[in-house]
């Protein structure tokens, strides 16, 4: 499922079914109504070793990484989330700012 994206710095692809599972089925319990990923079918592709981020591709194609905080959240803002058009996108911002 990954194979065809080219990952960096210390971001690998999520190749186990059973650890994609868990990413997956976290995200829709941290989001509170009003955020912006709720309601939206999202994969999980890759992961963030030293960090609990996680890249996961929306329904739309685009990418969100999110800082999943292993919680109920209440305020939108959490779990922080940044969105890009693509997978392209989110790569081509510098390592250190994503």
């Amino acid at each position: 499922m990954t194979a065809e994206y080219d990952w960096d710095g210390d971001w690998s692809a999520i190749v186990d079914a059973g650890e994609r599972k868990i990413f997956e089925d976290e995200l829709p319990r941290e989001l509170c109504p009003e955020h912006v990923l709720k309601g939206i079918a999202a994969t999980a592709l890759g992961r963030r070793r030293r960090r609990d981020d996680v890249l996961f591709l929306l329904a739309d194609g685009r990418c969100a990484q999110v800082h999943l905080t292993w919680r109920r959240e209440d305020d939108p803002l959490w779990p922080d989330t940044q969105v890009y058009e693509s997978f392209d996108a989110w790569k081509s911002v510098p390592i250190e700012d994503r």
